[in-house]
């Protein structure tokens, strides 16, 4: 989903949050312009508190739960909930969902996959969520059922813990910003209760933080589920099932993205309160699906760089993994679309690319 497809989506994610947190006068504030500080300061407080938890916790280690009451799930619903949904619904451009469709929110905090697939999907949903924050679920509990249009939302549970069900398989799978919180060895074992769930054809999508450690823990766990589960095909960003080379290769590298997007008024408002500054998104993520078919040709890992050589860029795919250099005297119309393509984006090679690609080469792009 393109930063400008993100846009309808959010803006009405926002109107709920507005109006099902806040007062009818911050409503009315809301609808002309800002919303008062007075009314925000609250939230405020809130948000950096719970900012300064998820920057002080260590990746893999027990979170100290920043959320406790329900004014603090409110907060972080106003500022995080839009921002993660904004993660998930670019993912769940990847995914093609039946017209009636069973969605489980894994660690659905506010909501925040369910209500992203409300957003940017067209199904008829049937919604569960597992929530352990009693605070998060009550906030949950409000807006996910409170959706504008009553008609996409067929049913709605919520739930403290999850077990899984077969007999009830899921068409899609979200966990949002769970695995940081887990083991590596307790993040396995809960994915593989997640795909015990999934139904034939069904999605699995994972996001967590764009930040190294938090994505390469996440580029482990692929890993282990492309080698125990053999009917898993990743879908989004690989374009390959083998272990994943840019682990292999480096300590360092990380396979993220960047989303470039209009923020909505209210994250605008409060950046500027909290001295925060989200104009982008950075963050990790991955779509399988069950028995699905591995997309063909090579993602752009890494941005194009232009140097007195010429442009290099990095590709992974499915015959080669690794950075690439079109020269300048090889740059032709063809290599055009490489030279400006978006981190992740899909290109498709006449030719199986080398550290320098060879003239000739034709690029085509699928955005």
């Amino acid at each position: 989903m393109r930063p400008t497809s993100l846009t309808p989506a959010l803006k009405a994610i926002e109107e709920l949050l507005v109006s099902s947190i806040l007062p009818r006068s911050a409503q009315e504030q809301f609808a002309k312009g800002a919303i008062s500080h007075a009314t925000l300061e609250p939230y405020v407080t809130a948000l950096k508190a719970i900012s300064d938890s998820y920057t002080l916790h260590t990746v893999g280690s027990s979170l100290v739960q920043p959320v406790r009451v329900e004014r603090d799930a409110e907060a972080y619903a106003l500022y995080y909930l839009p921002i993660n949904a904004a993660k998930v619904c670019s993912l769940l451009s990847e995914v093609s969902l039946p017209s009636e469709a069973r969605i489980l929110d894994f660690g659905c905090g506010p909501g925040t996959g369910a209500l992203a697939a409300l957003a940017a999907t067209t199904s008829r949903l049937a919604i569960e969520c597992v929530e352990n924050s009693a605070a998060m679920r009550k906030v949950a509990s409000r807006l996910v059922p409170s959706w504008p249009d009553a008609a996409r939302l067929s049913s709605f549970q919520l739930r403290d813990t999850f077990t899984a069900t077969p007999s009830k398989p899921f068409d899609l799978i979200i966990a949002a910003n769970v695995f940081a919180e887990l083991a590596e060895n307790e993040g396995a074992a809960l994915l593989k209760s997640l795909i015990q769930s999934l139904a034939p054809k069904g999605y699995l999508l994972l996001v967590e933080p764009g930040q190294l450690a938090h994505t390469r823990r996440l580029m482990r766990l692929r890993d282990t589920l492309l080698h125990s589960f053999k009917g898993l095909t990743p879908l989004f960003p690989c374009c390959r099932e083998d272990a994943c080379p840019m682990l292999a290769n480096s300590e360092t590298d990380w396979c993220h993205g960047t989303i470039h997007w209009e923020r909505p008024a209210l994250i605008s408002q409060l950046d500027k309160l909290l001295s925060f500054n989200k104009h982008r998104i950075k963050y990790s993520g991955f779509v399988f699906q069950k028995d699905g078919i591995l997309r063909s040709g090579y993602r752009v890992v890494l941005p194009s760089v232009k140097s007195r050589l010429g442009v290099s860029t990095g590709l992974c795919g499915l015959s080669y993994s690794g950075p690439v250099l079109i020269r300048k005297r090889d740059r032709t119309p063809e290599t055009r679309p490489l030279e400006k393509a978006d981190i992740f984006e899909l290109v498709t090679l006449s030719k199986t690319p080398a550290r320098e690609l060879p003239n000739g080469t034709q690029v085509t792009s699928r955005k």
